[in-house]
């Protein structure tokens, strides 16, 4: 009987021990945050408080084996075990994480979750300042509607035209990527639009009104008695008309008279093309810029639908490094219609070398000087051609404001 009794004890014992232990290692391994910081080695002693959708940051603490989720503000944040310790976490904020911007009851808080418990820590993500880059017609006349497209949009407080000529005449879309802007009178100058909002500003990557302020890069305004008239006289049709309202002035209309029979590439004839006169490209230092910070732009604007044919473009009258603008093709129900003046934008990357005239699926430009003919000035031919397998049976589509302009 007393062996019986003497071996309960023990067992007992034994029992408390290791309750007492489990509890004592339950508590102790409970997750704790200290602080936050910056993926960025040479700023691993800076904690902070907020930070941008996307970006890398460290959980400091404790506790944190067992882990198995991060969620900040709700939002699970993935994470790769293999980086983490008992001491670490390393995650990215996802980019769409809530703030106060989309969720006025945002938590503002960070929560580690283990197998053993969780903890928080308080945490702002904030939105980023916005960006503005691209306009639906960069060489809009007062009294316009554009479009505006970009980032983080949200809550402007005005828009900023060149000549520091203010509106609040705007509005923007749901998800804060565009907005519409009435173009304010009195803008006299060229330069970049700025917006302002609650989270910072934003300074457009282009130039709105280029034309007011031509420089290295605009080839062809078309202005009789302009510097940069760059019309080489044929091809095309100068006008300055009711036809097409709202123009900054002369363009360069392209209407055959006739049809145009599919595979049909005789461009020269019947006012099919836009001949711009050789002009500076970039500055004569710049040739060996890459070749991706540069495009060709121009206004366009339709008549008619555009259902078919294409425009290939022609440097220096090299005709054997095309690119090729064909809007049709990806418009709704094959219809390309601008409804007034609308920037085209076409990466100078987009010059390729070719098959013949009709194929240019080549091997891209190796540099600018590729396109020029080694100098930093170059003609540019703007040809319609059917390189299709139906007839053109209309086409009538204005060009204006011919420039190669650097876009980043």
């Amino acid at each position: 009987m007393k062996r019986i009794s003497v071996n309960i004890i023990l067992l007992l014992a034994a029992a408390f021990s290791v309750g007492l232990y489990s509890c004592k290692k339950d508590k102790a391994g409970a997750p704790q945050i200290s602080k936050v910081r910056l993926l960025d080695a040479t700023k691993k002693d800076s904690g902070f408080v907020k930070a941008f959708p996307g970006t890398f940051v460290v959980i400091e603490g404790r506790g944190f084996n067992g882990l198995m989720n991060v969620y900040v503000n709700g939002m699970n944040a993935p994470f790769n075990s293999a980086l983490n310790t008992d001491n670490n976490i390393t995650i990215r904020i996802p980019y769409d994480a809530p703030t106060a911007v989309t969720n006025p009851n945002v938590p503002n808080k960070i929560k580690v979750v283990t197998d053993h418990g969780e903890a928080t820590y308080d945490f702002q993500v904030v939105a980023p300042p916005p960006s503005v880059t691209g306009a639906s017609n960069e060489n809009a006349l007062p009294g316009a509607t554009i479009t505006l497209t970009g980032s983080n949009l949200w809550l402007i407080t005005n828009v900023v035209f060149p000549g520091n000529i203010t509106t609040n005449n705007f509005t923007v879309n749901s998800d804060a990527t565009q907005m519409t802007v009435t173009v304010p009178a009195g803008v006299t100058t060229g330069g970049p639009i700025v917006v302002n909002g609650q989270f910072g500003s934003g300074t457009s990557t282009f130039v709105f009104d280029n034309y007011k302020v031509p420089a290295p890069g605009f080839l062809g305004n078309f202005e009789d008695g302009d510097p940069y008239f760059g019309w080489q006289y044929w091809g095309g049709i100068k006008e300055n008309t009711s036809a097409y309202t709202n123009n900054t002035g002369n363009y360069i209309r392209v209407k055959p008279s006739g049809t145009i029979n599919a595979g049909d590439g005789t461009w020269y004839a019947d006012n099919r093309a836009v001949m711009v006169a050789s002009g500076a490209w970039v500055p004569a230092a710049k040739l060996s810029d890459p070749i991706g910070d540069y495009a060709l732009k121009f206004e366009v604007n339709t008549k008619i639908p555009w259902t078919a044919g294409s425009f290939m473009i022609a440097p220096n009258g090299n005709f054997n490094m095309l690119a090729r603008f064909a809007p049709w093709e990806t418009a709704p129900n094959k219809q390309f219609i601008t409804n007034g003046w609308q920037t085209v934008t076409i990466p100078l990357t987009a010059f390729h070398s070719g098959s013949g005239n009709y194929n240019p699926s080549g091997a891209p430009a190796a540099n600018i000087a590729a396109l020029t003919g080694g100098t930093n000035s170059a003609t540019l031919q703007i040809m319609l051609y059917n390189d299709g397998s139906t007839p053109i049976t209309a086409f009538d589509v204005a060009v204006d404001n011919v420039r190669i302009v650097k876009i980043r």
